[in-house]
């Protein structure tokens, strides 16, 4: 007779376990510049990132599916009714939803498992309401067991400065956010239909500086070659860059000016893991950008700065940037 034994599970996050790390800090390096109080994305929840608000569980026995549940109470002991002595591999989809019609028979199948994020704020499904969404699995063998999780978004914190005089930041947001989640695969837009209406948003500080703090979906989109400095991070010097531009995730910072410039000037500047050539946003990853925008780029009137200054002529050529810094995920 075949023995049923009723299992306990517990998701935990992997930013709060030992046992699982989570990503290093992925840091551009510039010049430390003084910056006023941090500022939260559309997601202002102070739980935002810890939240779990209901969680399908499914289990494989043998690269089969044996047994599945859905859970909005007692997240933190769940049972699922698996054989005494057999060894599993539990998967846990946090904060999605009931997705047990979507789970494959095959485990093979379960990379290719897709989830839309439907809205950032707008209704019961949105990340506001449901939390962040996450995902892990667990090689089990026995006992009560804790579940990995990771987040399926990375959180990006901006540190901006204006070093001209008369900057005021008026808002800052990020573009192009992918909507289509793999929680066992990449997750990553494969053109305009897989990125969301919303733009994560922010208020600027009315300051020339400011640190802002976004939760960007993960948008696994590589390295692009034949960039060599931050200026060709562009779609107007990168004809690669040109042909995925619909796809890729990019900050954009609003600033008004007064005093000896008048009008408005918007920067724009690709996501990734460097400066120069990595369009990767990788989940559960915590990216600091500090950006420098300098005078002697005010001029400019392109892609990376869509210019309504008045009066900016006379100045040196730059692409706003401090190129003497890099991006590593360490």
């Amino acid at each position: 007779m075949r023995t049923i034994k009723t299992i306990a599970f517990t998701s935990v996050l992997a930013l709060s376990v030992s046992c699982t790390p989570a990503r290093q800090e992925a840091s551009v390096l510039f010049r430390t510049a003084e910056i006023q109080p941090e500022t939260r994305s559309l997601l202002t929840a102070t739980d935002i990132e810890t939240k779990k608000t209901g969680i399908t569980l499914a289990a494989y026995e043998s690269g089969s599916l044996v047994a599945s549940a859905y859970y909005t109470e007692q997240l933190e002991a769940m049972t699922l009714n698996l054989e005494q002595g057999v060894p599993y591999t539990v998967y846990a989809l946090v904060n999605m939803g009931d997705l047990r019609s979507s789970l494959p028979v095959s485990e093979a199948g379960l990379g290719s498992l897709a989830y839309r994020i439907p809205s950032y704020t707008e209704g019961t499904a949105s990340l506001a309401e449901r939390g962040l969404p996450m995902a892990g699995k667990l090689d089990y063998a026995g006992g009560s067991a804790v579940i990995p999780v990771e987040r399926l978004l990375a959180k990006v914190t901006a540190r901006l400065s204006c070093e001209w005089t008369g900057a005021s930041i008026r808002e800052v947001r990020v573009c192009n956010l992918n909507c289509v989640l793999r929680p066992f695969g990449d997750g990553a837009a494969s053109g305009g239909k897989d990125i969301l209406s919303e733009q994560e948003f922010q208020a600027g500080t009315g300051t020339d500086s400011g640190t802002f703090v976004f939760y960007v979906p993960e948008n696994r989109q590589g390295t692009i070659s034949g960039i060599t400095a931050s200026a060709g991070k562009s779609p107007d010097k990168s004809d690669a860059v040109a042909a995925k531009k619909d796809r890729l995730t990019y900050l954009e910072t609003v600033v008004d000016a007064s005093g000896q410039y008048k009008g408005s000037i918007t920067y724009r500047s690709y996501l990734g893991r460097d400066a120069v050539s990595d369009f990767e946003i990788r989940r559960n990853a915590h990216y600091v950008w500090t950006v420098r925008y300098l005078e002697n780029g005010l001029h400019l009137d392109d892609w990376k700065h869509d210019n309504d200054l008045m009066d900016p002529s006379g100045l040196d050529i730059d692409d706003g940037w401090d190129d003497g810094g890099e991006s590593e995920l360490h």
